[in-house]
């Protein structure tokens, strides 16, 4: 066993008896077949050129290529992290050819201090030897756009953890923001005494599950006025005397079995109840969601189908997406509440290796705008990202449509393995962009220990489809970066959207939106207990168009965007009206909403705003 990865305890994890088991090796190995032939694919493209010095557009027909436009566009970003007070790096500086470093890279903002800054934490994982603490998480505090390094005070370093995600949320409804970190191995659950300074609570608040776990999305899906959520795992790693070795074959180094997913069984995933107590129960089995033959990266929680209650859409790699249609509409009256499986019907049950996971509705792109949340997908390479757009079916409730390469976002990422995502608009035209984090698995050819940069994609939205901007908008997009996580917020405050992006084995970028324009924009900010803002649905009305966007739903990769929704207006002054459906069913209406910064109360919480 290689000492810099802890051996997480596999307690409980076997216990679902004999049957459940057999069913579960025998999709283990229909999956493994198929991603033999995938893998054979992605070997022979590999081959075909070096797909990390080629221009990732070569080979592609016209209508794919980068256009006029993306060359013209004035979308800026800067980096900004050094000078900003962001000091960090990533790892241990060397490789050891095993799936958890690989894998690794999350950061989330949160505003833990209440001041209305987005302060940025960033997910680490220890030096196989050397000093631990130095490779530690760090919190970093805003102060008006200005980082400082507050970990060791606020005591959320994490020292012996072995990070992958992180996500902050107010679960014991004080006010203040807690912070939960997915862990290979025990994750941890650091509770904001309001004063700076946080506790570790995870063994008694029970949620500190000891698989390998990734994402976590926040709801309070049985509607009890409490916020639940849901830990996505992954696989029961176990390279129990493997050394790293580099051992060359026919003139090729030879990729270890520490590195294929589909060596590894899958972990079931956690569903954290939350009993208002401070403590949770966990009951994923019980509310048919524990995704047992998953390989779970991002989830979820948003209300899919429109009947006012929490919906779940796991991210699975090398296993097939789940959609868990929450059946509280139609039986909360009957005992605890469930999930159905409706991933089959839903046209949803995606094959390919899924990681980033964002939310959206870009429906007016077709002209079939319905109000519904769509699904934007990254993958690994050769299989190309997904874009799904909801589509309501009388009397068979929503489908899925893959829309992808009509929006031109398919061929362009082949190449590519797909991390962090967001759908976000850089420039405030109405439109929602996409950013991703790209970042190969594949090792370099010639240096087995390094792993093989790749672009960041910056998708910019014309209406109809999308173009790639990312080396036309600054210096630091127009290199190649090992990424992994991507978080947005405006850390700085002018009004729009930023980007963190956490480097695997090396420092993050923060990438301050220098965009030039005349558009406006309003910041909305939603007030209330976590527990009505989680999932709620914003819907903005210009008068002649409608943007929505779901509050805490875009969840991207090991990681959290700062929940702020920032509505670009274009040349419009001000909002006709605000719509906030929040998610315990309450409705919020504002009329004449200007641009700028709008803060709006739950309704048990405030009189409305004038």
């Amino acid at each position: 066993m290689i000492t810099g990865l802890p051996s997480p305890s596999s307690a409980g994890q076997d216990r679902k008896g004999s049957k459940r088991m057999r069913r579960a090796h025998l999709s283990i190995w229909a999956i493994i077949g198929g991603m033999l032939a995938l893998g054979a694919l992605a070997l022979f493209l590999d081959n075909l050129q070096d797909t990390d010095l080629a221009d990732p557009t070569k080979g592609l027909t016209t209508d794919f290529k980068s256009s006029d436009i993306a060359e013209t566009t004035l979308i800026r970003f800067a980096d900004q992290a050094r000078e900003r007070g962001i000091d960090f790096s990533h790892g241990s500086g060397k490789r050891t050819r095993m799936l958890p470093e690989d894998n690794a890279g999350g950061l989330a903002w949160g505003d833990i201090d209440g001041d209305g800054d987005w302060d940025l934490y960033i997910v680490n994982f220890p030096t196989v030897t050397g000093d631990v603490e130095a490779n530690a998480n760090r919190l970093y505090r805003n102060d008006d756009g200005q980082f400082t390094d507050i970990t060791n005070e606020a005591g959320v370093s994490d020292p012996d953890g072995f990070g992958m995600g992180a996500s902050f949320a107010d679960y014991d409804g004080d006010g203040d923001q807690d912070l939960y970190v997915s862990n290979y191995g025990p994750n941890r659950l650091f509770r904001n005494s309001g004063s700076g300074v946080f506790e570790e609570v995870a063994h008694q608040a029970g949620v500190n599950d000891s698989l390998w776990g990734t994402g976590v999305t926040w709801g309070d899906y049985d509607r009890d006025g409490h916020l639940d959520f849901y830990v996505c795992n992954y696989v029961n790693f176990d390279a129990e005397g493997f050394e790293p070795g580099y051992v060359s074959s026919f003139g090729a180094y030879m990729v270890p079995f520490t590195l294929n997913p589909n060596s590894f069984d899958p972990q079931p995933n956690r569903l954290y109840r939350n009993r208002g107590d401070g403590t949770f129960e966990e009951v994923a089995e019980k509310a048919g969601v524990s995704n047992f033959q998953g390989r779970s990266f991002s989830a979820v929680f948003c209300d899919l189908d429109g009947d006012g209650w929490l919906d779940l859409y796991v991210n699975n790699d090398v296993s097939t997406n789940k959609l868990y249609r929450n059946m509280g509409g139609e039986f909360q009256d009957e005992g605890p509440i469930f999930f159905s499986d409706f991933s089959t019907l839903s046209g949803t049950a995606d094959p390919r290796g899924s990681m980033g996971l964002s939310v959206g509705e870009i429906g007016f792109m077709t002209g079939k705008p319905d109000g519904l949340p769509d699904l934007f997908i990254t993958h690994w390479v050769a299989q190309e990202n997904a874009f799904y757009q909801s589509l309501v079916i009388p009397g068979h409730g929503v489908e899925y449509r893959d829309k992808t390469r009509r929006f031109r976002l398919g061929e362009l990422s082949l190449d590519m393995v797909g991390w962090g995502c967001a759908l976000a608009d850089f420039d405030l035209d109405g439109r929602p962009d996409i950013a991703v984090a790209n970042g190969s698995t594949l090792e370099e050819k010639n240096d087995p220990t390094q792993l093989r940069a790749e672009s960041v994609f910056i998708f910019w939205n014309d209406g109809k489809i999308f173009h790639n901007v990312a080396p036309y908008t600054g210096d630091p997009l127009a290199e190649r970066y090992w990424a992994r996580g991507l978080a947005t917020a405006d850390f700085d405050s002018d009004g729009d959207v930023d980007i963190a992006i956490a480097i695997n084995q090396g420092q993050p970028l923060l990438l301050q939106n220098q965009t030039i324009t005349q558009n406006h924009s309003l910041v909305l900010k939603l007030k209330g207990p976590d527990a009505a803002r989680f999932g709620a649905k914003v819907e903005l009305d210009l008068g002649t168009t409608t943007q929505t966007q779901w509050w805490g739903a875009d969840v991207t990769y090991l990681g959290m965007h700062a929940p702020d929704l920032i509505f670009g207006l274009g040349q419009n002054q001000s909002a006709h009206q605000i719509r906030i459906h929040w998610a315990d069913g309450k409705t919020t209406i504002r009329d004449n909403v200007q641009a700028g910064t709008a803060t709006i109360h739950h309704p048990a919480t405030s009189t409305p705003m004038p």
